[in-house]
């Protein structure tokens, strides 16, 4: 038995995920598949030390479908030991996907405009 949604399996007995309250199904997860081609020609859309505009970078990208690589992600593992170290990070997508990705994480770099057209907290 497992969950749907989340792919968690429970034992026989269950009719329900606790966590996403959706009826399980029977027989095992399907194994997850890896859309990651490692011959794509990958390009850089980001490099940040900013764990931050990382996390949402890659959110954005994920939720537009678009495979992405971090390199230098297992130094941010060490940022998180010693903020003081702030490790640069370059986030790679395929070149084909390159032009939608530059427009999602520029879209991170424009400040936040209200109905008027005027900057947020801008009072002049």
């Amino acid at each position: 038995m497992y969950c749907p949604q989340c792919l968690v399996e429970y034992r026989e007995g269950f009719t329900e995920c606790s966590d996403c309250r959706v009826a399980l199904l029977a027989g095992a997860p399907p194994e997850p598949t890896d859309s990651f081609d490692p011959t794509l020609d990958l390009v850089v859309v980001l490099e940040t030390n900013d764990s931050m505009q990382l996390a949402l970078a890659k959110g954005l990208l994920e939720d537009a479908g678009i495979p992405f690589y971090v390199l230098g992600q297992i130094a941010t593992l060490v940022q998180g030991v010693d903020a003081f170290l702030h490790k640069w990070c370059r986030l790679q997508v395929p070149r084909d996907r390159e032009a939608e990705a530059r427009e999602l994480v520029e879209s991170l770099e424009q400040p936040a405009t209200s109905d008027t057209g005027d900057a947020i907290g801008d009072t002049g």
